[in-house]
């Protein structure tokens, strides 16, 4: 007989082929294999079919996801988690992205190119706290899902309820919900840029994110929302300025001062007090929780925390003189205020257009437009502070980013375009970047 793997003359009675070693008696037939390769082909390519005409792939679980699934064709459903962001090459959008999260795991969602045009024409724009349900290709070394189509992305938005800034400003960590779709009227008082987007301040109370994704995409026009009365959407969001450490044992003060023996020298962290004094001299300031006050002795910065202030301390319990207290001066210890801010949606409403007034009244959040010449200035690390002298009468002027004032000096003529608001009780002009605020100097 031959060796139906090498083709070689051997023995009838052989069970191992004494050339290439194949089996003879458990060989799997030629045939057989076609038919397992074919049937193979057939349920790949109606899988295939099913995934493009919009059929039902089931949906897989993150937690799941494998090295098997390396570029399968899969379908995820979950929430969106954060922000999204982009990467730019010559001011251009290369790729957006965004974290998905399905309560089992999270993976990064990736669009490229013209699927990031259609998304944007089409007014799919994931946002923190969405539903989606989406369909792509799985990359195992990345951990990530390449969305190639649109339609295969579907976008559930929560509704947004309406809160006040005072509610917000003055709420507890557990007044509310990381994710909470809200929105709220205000005006932008002041932009900070990073990295990330912008960080806006309304009513010069209340923070509001809105990611470099939305402004890089044109999607949020920031110069039309700085000279308007806006309806802010989006997603609430509890930051911490500084990550507490596990090594700090969490107290709450009535149980801290009636077992104040036991505290005595322990590093403690306090999640959430009111400032009700401040001591300059002493470097302390009076926090009140949960009906409760103690003093907080602040080695560096205490001039910052005044009364009202909500804080989180961090720090280590001691008794000073006779009296106990949290001594905040070692170097993993702080006194921050965390706060509640809002993730902004990619989408917002104009209530009320607003117009620059020349020489308009200083009230409060209106957009005033004067000319004066300056008779003193002041520069900080990012920012500027003139005194204009116009309309016999002298102004204060706080120029956000100084880049924004060029070629300017003592007895320049100025055109200042800015927005009114109150610094220690005074009226002032801010001008704004990223809006139509405008500082420039006519006469040198």
């Amino acid at each position: 007989m031959k060796c139906p793997s090498c083709g070689r003359e051997i023995p009838d009675d052989s069970e191992i082929c004494p050339y290439c070693t194949a089996s003879i008696k458990h060989r799997v037939k030629i045939r057989t294999i076609y038919i397992i390769a074919i049937s193979l082909v057939v349920l790949a390519s109606t899988y295939g079919v099913l995934a493009y005409y919009g059929g039902e792939v089931p949906i897989t679980k993150i937690k799941d996801l494998g090295l098997t699934d390396n570029y399968n064709f899969i379908r995820l459903h979950g929430k969106v988690d954060g922000y999204p962001w982009v990467y730019e090459n010559d001011y251009k959008v290369t790729s957006f992205r965004f974290k998905l999260d399905d309560g089992t795991g999270t993976v990064t969602i990736k669009l490229y190119g013209d699927v990031i045009k259609r998304m944007v024409n089409a007014h799919k724009i994931p946002a923190m706290g969405d539903t989606v349900d989406i369909k792509g290709t799985y990359m195992y070394s990345s951990n990530s899902l390449i969305l190639n189509n649109i339609d295969y992305l579907t976008i559930e938005r929560p509704e947004h309820k309406e809160v006040s800034l005072k509610n917000i400003v003055e709420a507890a960590p557990w007044d509310y919900k990381n994710g909470e779709k809200v929105y709220v009227n205000g005006n932008i008082t002041s932009i900070r840029e990073f990295s990330f987007g912008f960080v806006c301040t309304i009513d010069e109370k209340f923070d509001i994110l809105i990611p470099r994704a939305y402004y890089s995409l044109n999607v949020i026009n920031m110069s039309e929302m700085g000279s308007s009365y806006v309806q802010f959407y989006g997603a609430l969001q509890f930051y911490q300025p500084k990550q507490p450490s596990d090594t700090y044992r969490v107290v709450n003060l009535p149980d801290l001062l009636s077992n104040a023996e036991s505290y005595n020298g322990t590093f403690i962290r306090v999640p959430w007090a009111k400032v009700v004094d401040r001591n300059l001299l002493t470097k302390t300031i009076i926090v009140y929780s949960n009906g409760s006050e103690i003093p907080v002795y602040v080695r560096n910065g205490v001039k910052y925390y005044t009364p009202g202030d909500h804080v989180e301390i961090q720090g280590r319990f001691v008794n000073y003189k006779g009296t106990w207290e949290i001594s905040v001066s070692h170097r993993n210890d702080f006194v921050s205020e965390p706060k509640w801010e809002l993730i902004s949606d990619p989408n917002y409403k104009i209530l009320s257009k607003k117009s620059y007034i020349s020489n308009g009244t200083m009230k409060e959040f209106s957009l005033v437009e004067l000319r004066g010449r300056v008779v003193d200035y002041r520069e900080f690390s990012y920012s500027l502070s003139l005194t204009v002298w116009a309309n016999n009468q002298s102004y204060l002027v706080y120029v956000e980013n100084k880049a924004m004032a060029k070629n300017l000096d003592y007895g320049s003529y100025v055109v200042i375009k800015g927005i009114v608001t109150f610094y220690n009780g005074q009226p002032e002009i801010k001008v704004r970047p990223f809006t139509n605020d405008v500082l420039e100097v006519i006469e040198g």
